[in-house]
């Protein structure tokens, strides 16, 4: 009989059950954002050069693609 045989004889018994728990944390919801806030500090941003013209824009075209 071959090594490999003899090695690959034990795994041919009985199939193995898995007996542990898939115990998972729950999922935490994000928080939802104040939609009010957001354009307060978007103004700030503004006023502050943080965000300029071509920016706001951007945001704007990528808020379309998603109503």
């Amino acid at each position: 009989m071959s090594k490999l045989n003899t090695l690959s004889g034990g795994y041919k018994g009985s199939s193995t059950k898995i007996r542990s728990s898939n115990t998972r944390p729950p999922v935490a919801s994000p928080p939802k954002v104040n939609a009010d806030e957001l354009i307060k500090k978007i103004k700030i941003w503004h006023a502050d050069g943080i965000l300029d013209n071509k920016e706001i824009i951007k945001i704007i075209q990528q808020l379309q693609t998603i109503v």
